[in-house]
C-alpha cells in the first residue's frame, strides 16, 4: 500500500513536472563536416530536421521561428537554421534583442544548474554579426548567413572546447531564435527545447543531441 502511495506520488510529480517546465527533448546528429556558407551542401540532406516551438516569448503564428539540422563530426556539432521572419531588425544595442539565432552546448551533459566550463552559449544576427555568452568566444564560433524570401539562414560550426566527439555520445544542447520588431524590441524568444528563458544562465534546461553515424 505504501509502495503503491509513493508510486502514484511520484507519478503526480513527474506530470507536474512535464506540464511546468516541458519535457526534455532529444535530437540526433549525423556524421558530416558542410561548408560554413549558408548554402546547403548534399551533407545536410539525410539530417532529420527539427522545429523551434517552444514559445518562451511572443505567440506561435504572430514570432519567428526556426526549422534546424545538426551534423557533428570529432572536433564540432554544425547547425543549419531557416528561419522564418518577415520583418529583420538589428536597431537594439542589446545583440539578443536582435534578430538572431543563439546555439546553447553542454559539452558533458552534466545538467548543471549553472555555467561550468564545458558550457557555452553562442549567438549570430542575420547578417553575420557574432555575439557571445558565458564561455563562448570567435575562436570556436563560424558562422555564415544569409537574406531569403522567407527570412533569413544561419549555418554555423561550434568547434568543442573541452573535448573530443564520438559515435554515441550524448551533449547538452539548443537552439532559440529572437525575434526583433521594426522598432527594434525583442518580441519573441523561440527555442527547440527550453520554455522558461533560463538557457543563458542555467543549462539544465537543455535538451538532448545524439551523435549518429
Amino acid at each position: 500500500m505504501r509502495r503503491s502511495l509513493l508510486l502514484a506520488i511520484l507519478l503526480i510529480f513527474g506530470l507536474f513536472l512535464s506540464l511546468t517546465f516541458g519535457q526534455t527533448l532529444t535530437a540526433t546528429a549525423k556524421y558530416g563536416k558542410p561548408k560554413i556558407d549558408a548554402e546547403m551542401d548534399e551533407v545536410w540532406k539525410n539530417a532529420e530536421e527539427y522545429v523551434t516551438d517552444r514559445y518562451v516569448q511572443g505567440v506561435k503564428g504572430k514570432v519567428a521561428y526556426a526549422k534546424f539540422r545538426v551534423l557533428w563530426d570529432e572536433e564540432s556539432i554544425y547547425v543549419w537554421a531557416e528561419v522564418y521572419d518577415s520583418v529583420l531588425n538589428k536597431d537594439n544595442t542589446n545583440p539578443w534583442e536582435q534578430d538572431s539565432v543563439e546555439i546553447f552546448v553542454d559539452e558533458g551533459n552534466e545538467k548543471a544548474t549553472s555555467y561550468d566550463n564545458n558550457d557555452a552559449q553562442y549567438r549570430v544576427n542575420f547578417e553575420n554579426v557574432q555575439s557571445y555568452g558565458t564561455n563562448a568566444s570567435r575562436d570556436y564560433f563560424v558562422t555564415a548567413t544569409k537574406k531569403t524570401d522567407f527570412g533569413y539562414i544561419v549555418e554555423a560550426q561550434v568547434k568543442m572546447r573541452t573535448r573530443k566527439l564520438k559515435e554515441g555520445d550524448v551533449i547538452g544542447f539548443d537552439v532559440q531564435v529572437n525575434d526583433a520588431d521594426r522598432f527594434g524590441s525583442r518580441v519573441g524568444i523561440i527555442a527547440w527545447n527550453e520554455t522558461e528563458n533560463e538557457n543563458w544562465r542555467n543549462p539544465s534546461y537543455l535538451g538532448n543531441l545524439k551523435l549518429v553515424k
